[in-house]
């Protein structure tokens, strides 16, 4: 065990403010340091092995794979969680310490797992092809309602757009829709957008190859309406820190938001707490489940038997889809935990 029972760090780009706390639970160091003083002398300063807490940020994980790499011991807490503990209305960076080690000394408090340099490399590849996605669906709809602008209406999805936005815009110029300097400006619009498509194929097709090195992501994509960028994402996630399925599903934010008081329980709509990405992304493969019901060849398994009685209790469309991303939720930890492909 180290001098102290817990060391709380503020962090920050340029200092970090740090406080330790004695086996009484009393503040009895309290440090300001600079990041790269405080790198290259926390064995000078800690030399036995610690327990250390700070806030879930982006600069959490490198900090506390270094620290781990020391031997110390990380307690990664969720900023929410830590607000209730500054009693002081002084907002400032030693205050934020204190209250993150105050935070850390409670025993039932939820810690964030730290993750790995492969899961921040995978979660960079996700990151950017949803940039990606999001600035090609942008510039689309950008071009697409400058072309109504001018009278040329198109008759297609976004999708089909991307795909042939030149011929789009060269039939809008030889209709007389638009002059030849619009033209031209339109065809880079165009370059930028195709650039954007190719941009997301490139690091879907890097986030497939990953698979193909991750046995659990393979045992996931057996789970229907389960694809390899949900696999990627599911792999990733920290299952054995989870005590119940249902507790992994809840963390995703795909449970009601409960309001009981009395013994009178009520439930709303689902919260926006937990990953939102990962939750977006399960809930899309339930609605892909959700339109195969009742089409030729539908698969006679648990799931679509799971969607039709949830049919015939009157459920509503969007309530199904998170119902059923609820359930792939819940399969999916039982096959990473089991290391077992997905049964019908």
């Amino acid at each position: 065990m180290g001098n102290y029972k817990v060391v709380s760090i503020d962090l920050a780009k340029k200092k970090y403010h740090i406080v330790a706390f004695d086996q009484s639970h009393r503040v009895v160091l309290k440090l300001p340091i600079l990041r790269e003083d405080f790198f290259s002398q926390v064995e000078k300063l800690f030399p036995q092995k610690e327990t250390f807490a700070f806030e879930a940020c982006a600069g959490c994980h490198h900090l506390g794979q270094f620290l781990s790499r020391l031997g110390h011991k990380i307690l990664i807490l969720k900023t929410k969680d830590v607000k209730g503990y500054a009693k002081s209305r002084q907002k400032n960076d030693l205050n934020d310490a204190i209250a993150i080690g105050k935070a850390a000394l409670d025993p039932e408090l939820k810690t964030v797992t730290l993750k790995s340099l492969e899961d921040q490399r995978v979660s960079y590849l996700h990151k950017s092809r949803q940039n990606a996605i999001r600035q090609r669906i942008q510039r689309s709809n950008s071009l697409i309602s400058s072309l109504y602008e001018f009278g040329y209406v198109v008759g297609c999805g976004k999708s089909q757009f991307v795909r042939s936005c030149e011929m789009y815009v060269q039939e809008a110029f030889e209709k007389g829709y638009i002059d030849n300097d619009l033209r031209e400006d339109m065809l880079r619009d165009c370059l930028e957008i195709r650039g954007l498509l190719l941009r997301e194929k490139e690091l879907e097709r890097a986030i497939i190859v990953r698979n193909k090195n991750n046995p659990v992501a393979q045992i996931l994509e057996t789970i229907p309406g389960i694809g390899p960028i949900n696999a990627s994402i599911l792999s990733h996630k920290p299952l054995s820190s989870y005590e119940k399925p249902r507790d992994f599903a809840a963390s995703l934010g795909l449970v009601p938001r409960q309001n009981t008081t009395g013994g009178e329980i009520k439930l709303g709509s689902i919260t926006k707490q937990g990953d939102r990405y990962a939750r977006t992304m399960l809930i899309q493969a339930g609605r892909s489940l959700v339109m195969r019901y009742g089409k030729p060849g539908m698969p006679d398994n648990d799931l679509f038997r799971f969607i039709d009685r949830l049919k015939k209790g009157g459920k509503g469309y969007n309530v199904i889809c998170v119902a059923v991303a609820n359930k792939l939720a819940r399969i999916a930890y039982g096959c990473a935990l089991k290391q077992e492909i997905f049964k019908a």
